[in-house]
């Protein structure tokens, strides 16, 4: 199959940016079909006049609130530093043992886990 080679560049383009909104999109459809089905089964059973556990209720509350710790900062820092050491690595083996752009561009996330992980260390000195 040929397409022309006006529409490869615009296939190219719908697909850079709409594959993360669709990633986004199939997340977000699975989390609204649990939440669905949890308040389905919550209502069944409060119909049938069953008693919902406390241990049961303490959990759904518990899953609502997301706390954000010093020790959540540091994990995601040391995993984007390790990405970033991955991508040096792998472009140090495969450039003939020369720093090249892909270096460069892992330095991205590379501060970017340096920074979290000197924030999750402060966190932790004021806890």
């Amino acid at each position: 199959m040929n397409l022309p080679h006006e529409i490869i560049p615009i296939i190219a383009i719908l697909m850079v940016f709409g594959m993360p909104i669709a990633i986004v999109a199939i997340v977000r459809i699975g989390k609204s079909r649990d939440n669905a089905e949890l308040q389905k089964t919550l209502r069944m059973s409060i119909e049938k006049g069953q008693p919902l556990p406390t241990e049961f209720l303490d959990s759904l509350q518990k899953s609502q609130v997301r706390v954000k710790t010093p020790a959540n900062d540091i994990r995601t820092g040391i995993i984007l530093i390790a990405i970033a050491l991955g991508v040096v690595v792998w472009n140090f083996l495969d450039n003939g043992y020369t720093v090249d752009e892909m270096s460069g561009l892992a330095a991205i996330p590379g501060f970017i886990g340096v920074a979290l992980l000197i924030l999750g260390l402060i966190g932790n000195r004021k806890q």
